[in-house]
């Protein structure tokens, strides 16, 4: 073993990579033993995934700093989970503790990590001894140590590790949520199989090759809180996490933003890179999360995992089949729990930001700023590797999949979902794409529908065939309540827009049998349009199954309307509630529509 006397970047990234290397053989062991912050098995995934983003294509030379803000750059990027940002804040740390040299002694080395330790400790809204933070500490600590007494890298380095593993040992008993289980903190134990990969190589002289795969199992995993093992450990619903590329005059995350930041939730971490801040916290109001952000600057990437929809999925299924739908499906949020129904959130394009529809941009962080702004929203379909994503995941959990999106001729989505379940297909996967050619309550409607036919027990096929006659006698009418956010979306000309709204017209749209989409007729006021809707849902009295009302940002209106729909009708709505934002982009503030099956 020759002696290494300065450390470079060369040396720096093959430690990586054995150190990767060794972590991602342990990866189903951490997940196992994952119980803080929330027992969701998925600390171990989280880590080889930021660690991979990290070594997969970084710009390495013979310069420590260069080579380490590289890496640091890309796990800030690619941090996923609790300790996969805590790791991607300790790599900027040091990074900034490393800035402009070319090597570095083992003191140099051992003083610039315990001042990351102490930075990342920071980062970290409430820290708590027996995680990772405790490891990064201990072993820091003991770098410096070994380094002003000997200066051969390698011998610091294999002698560090005795004192990690004590530490780690030590976890145990120090947070009562690992004493419980008997088990030492899952982080902790993944960084110490990172420094016993490094010295795996010190002491065999074999460096592993870079990574070439596309890493599919981890990217699939990148979503899921696997299976937490008890509700009981989740506090808040959603795991939400965000990157932020920061203006050019803010070197951190402003302090006002950090603090409001921090009543939204708990496990709240904010790392900040050169340029860029990664921020993770468990929250019940993802929206309100970003919508902080916007001031922070633009927001680069997002993720909202719903743990509690995960834990009921999995633990409390209602079925074999699990049934997948889109975000402009207008279904209650109680009505999608009770029947485990898995939205897919489409995107919403406002400005340099990307939201996910209703997950990080609801009804309240959306139309009261649509007049405000100067600049219009406009729509995009859901990642293809966001939707492959939870397709293999549901696949281990359940038998098979019928996924119904927005109508192929309003959107791709339907075209996204398809190519996303190539994969399971050609492994004799059951799964099946069916075009709703319906939106709104009437795509929510048939959802529902299907979604209580499996937990009645219904078969794949069974519930693919009447749905297929659901979705026939499926309708919505809309009454619009102005042209104007119809010429702003560009679904109406300018000029037609100003002669409508010069003689005060009021469009009622619907679908055709494609899904396409149709002018049903006109009025010169709200209250005739809902007449007409309501007039021609009445010449359908006897089909009329069920139905609901929907509309956007006026409650009281949709309110009255459903009461008159009852008397006529002579039964209550499945539900009234807001409709989607993405379908409020084109049908504007104070549209109310009725749709029924």
């Amino acid at each position: 073993m020759a002696e290494v006397h300065a450390l470079n970047g060369f040396i720096l990234y093959n430690s990586f990579l054995s150190g990767y290397e060794s972590l991602s053989s342990k990866r189903d062991a951490l997940n196992a033993i994952n119980v803080f912050p929330v027992a969701d098995g998925d600390t171990g995934s989280n880590m080889v995934s930021t660690l991979y983003t990290t070594i997969r294509s970084p710009r390495v030379s013979r310069s420590l700093s260069s080579t380490l803000a590289s890496l640091a750059d890309r796990a800030l990027s690619g941090a996923r989970g609790n300790s996969g940002i805590i790791l991607a804040q300790y790599l900027n740390s040091l990074a900034i503790e490393c800035s402009n040299r070319e090597t570095m002694t083992t003191e140099e080395f051992g003083q610039a990590l315990i001042n990351a330790s102490v930075g990342t400790r920071k980062a970290v809204e409430t820290p708590r001894d027996g995680t990772l933070i405790t490891l990064l500490d201990v072993w820091s600590g003991e770098m410096y140590r070994l380094g002003r007494l000997a200066h051969d890298f390698n011998d610091v380095f294999v002698k560090s590790l005795d004192l990690a593993r004590v530490a780690l040992e030590k976890t145990r008993d120090q947070l009562e949520e690992l004493r419980k289980a008997q088990v030492v903190d899952a982080g902790a134990s993944g960084f110490v199989s990172f420094l016993e990969g490094i010295a795996v190589m010190i002491l065999s002289g074999v460096v592993p090759q870079r990574p070439q795969t596309d890493l599919s199992e981890e990217a699939e995993s990148d979503h899921i809180h696997d299976i937490p093992v008890s509700s009981d450990t989740i506090t808040y619903r959603y795991c939400t996490e965000a990157l932020v590329l920061r203006p050019i005059d803010s070197p951190v995350l402003a302090s006002d933003i950090h603090e409001k930041l921090r009543e939204l939730g708990d496990s709240l971490i904010v790392t900040n890179g050169k340029t860029r801040t990664k921020l993770h916290i468990h929250t019940d109001k993802p929206s309100q999360f970003f919508f902080l952000l916007r001031e922070a600057g633009t927001i680069e990437e997002q993720k909202v995992d719903d743990m509690r929809s995960q834990f009921n999925s999995v633990h409390h299924p209602v079925s074999k089949i699990a049934i997948v739908t889109d975000s402009i499906a207008d279904i209650p949020s109680e009505m999608i729990d009770s029947l485990r129904i898995h939205v897919i959130p489409q995107k919403i394009l406002w400005g340099k930001d990307e939201y996910l529809d209703r997950l990080t941009i609801t009804g309240d962080t959306f139309y009261p700023y649509l007049d405000e702004r100067s600049d219009y929203p406009s729509s995009s379909v859901p990642d293809i590797k966001r939707v492959s994503q939870v397709f293999s995941w549901l696949s281990s959990h359940y038998d098979s999949i019928i996924a119904i999106p927005v109508a192929k001729a309003l959107s791709g989505t339907c075209q996204v979902f398809e190519s996303a379940a190539v994969p399971l297909k050609s492994k004799g996967y059951p799964i099946s794409i069916v075009d709703s050619r319906l939106n709104s309550a009437a795509q929510g409607l048939t959802v529902l529908s299907a979604a209580q036919q499996a937990a009645d027990g219904g078969s794949h096929e069974e519930i693919l065939e009447r749905l297929q006659t659901t979705i026939a006698g499926a309708k919505i009418l809309v009454g619009v309540d102005t042209f104007k956010y119809m010429v702003r979306g560009g679904r109406v000309s300018v000029l037609k827009g100003a002669i409508a709204s010069f003689v005060n017209l009021k469009p009622i749209v619907s679908l055709d049998s494609t899904g396409r989409g149709t002018a049903f007729g006109a009025s010169f006021s709200s209250k005739s349009s809902l007449a007409k809707i309501l007039s021609h849902a009445k010449k359908d009295i006897s089909r009329i199954q069920k139905w609901a009302v929907v509309h956007a940002s006026c409650p009281e209106k949709a309110a009255a309307f459903a009461l008159e729909v009852s008397r006529v009708l002579g039964s209550e709505p499945e539900y009234i509630m807001e409709i989607s934002p993405l379908v409020g982009i084109h049908a504007g503030i104070g549209a109310v529509a009725l749709a029924w099956i």
